[in-house]
């Protein structure tokens, strides 16, 4: 995870009925729909921050409140480019860009697609300093963490259908450090993508097509109603026109892919529903 402020809401209870005294009744936990989860990362007062140890962007915690409620974020301010950029395995990148704009951007193409895979990202001013503020997705493992401990999935069809989705995604925003700290596991296996800032390449290819192996019929069918216009009009805030296009062209490559599958395969070898495409955006966080 590299400079991402995530924020996560915590449990607020309330009197809801005292039939008598010393009776006490109180409210579920409160669920908010990512229209909501966006108006508190961007109105609530914040308090003091605190440097995350994972990453190398200087990303923050912090917590929020409105007054009600109090929930964390996750703060990336990182905003640069660089004519040449070497990785950490010696690859040389032109043109590097690492910016919080592309986390914001890969929320709303997430948004877009009704893939409830991408905690909400919003753009606000904290401190001294304008960058991405996220919703921090609460009692979390990285997938890294579970990965070097070995330990197993309890539902692999489940958690395989997710990675598909991930992988898709991966591919369509063109992420250059799909690295597995920037992939959080919830209580219930729930699989969240954060930390897209070096994502939206101008490349107009795959980065690695041996990544796409499945994809949920809803959100193949997203990716063919999706054109260049409804692009433009959602990210066009957060996206040069070069980005934009190599993003449309991934679009169309990553669709034409899977419509070659379903004709050599067949639609039940490639296709399948996925729970998370049906549910309301921030479900689960």
């Amino acid at each position: 995870m590299k400079n991402m402020i995530a924020i996560s809401i915590l449990s607020v209870t309330g009197c809801v009925a005292c039939a008598s005294a010393g009776e006490v009744a109180f409210s579920d936990p409160v669920v908010l729909s990512c229209t909501e989860m966006e108006s508190f990362l961007l109105h609530a007062k914040p308090g003091p921050m605190r440097n995350l140890s994972v990453g190398v962007t200087n990303s923050h915690r912090i917590t929020l409140s409105d007054g009600n409620m109090e929930h964390d974020g996750h703060v990336q301010t990182v905003d640069e480019k660089k004519s040449q950029f070497e990785g950490a395995q010696g690859a040389i990148e032109l043109n590097f860009r690492d910016s919080y704009k592309y986390n914001i951007a890969a929320y709303e193409l997430a948004k877009l697609l009704g893939l409830n895979m991408v905690p909400p990202y919003v753009e606000r001013r904290v401190g001294a300093d304008t960058g991405s503020l996220s919703w921090w997705v609460n009692n979390t493992m990285m997938e890294a963490e579970r990965y070097k401990k070995a330990i197993p999935i309890p539902d692999a069809d489940g958690w395989n259908k997710q990675m598909y989705a991930v992988r898709v995604f991966h591919e369509l925003v063109y992420d250059t450090d799909p690295n597995l700290t920037n992939l959080l596991i919830t209580k219930s296996w729930q699989l969240w993508i954060i930390d897209l800032t070096r994502a939206f390449r101008t490349s107009e290819n795959l980065r690695e097509p041996k990544n796409l192996v499945k994809c949920d019929r809803r959100l193949l069918n997203r990716m063919r109603e999706i054109d260049a216009g409804t692009l433009k009009q959602s990210l066009g805030s957060w996206l040069t026109k070069t980005e934009l296009r190599g993003l449309e062209a991934r679009r169309a490559k990553i669709v034409r892919f899977f419509e070659k599958e379903i004709h050599s395969k067949g639609e039940a070898a490639v296709l399948y529903d996925f729970q998370r495409t049906s549910q309301s955006c921030g479900t689960g966080l």
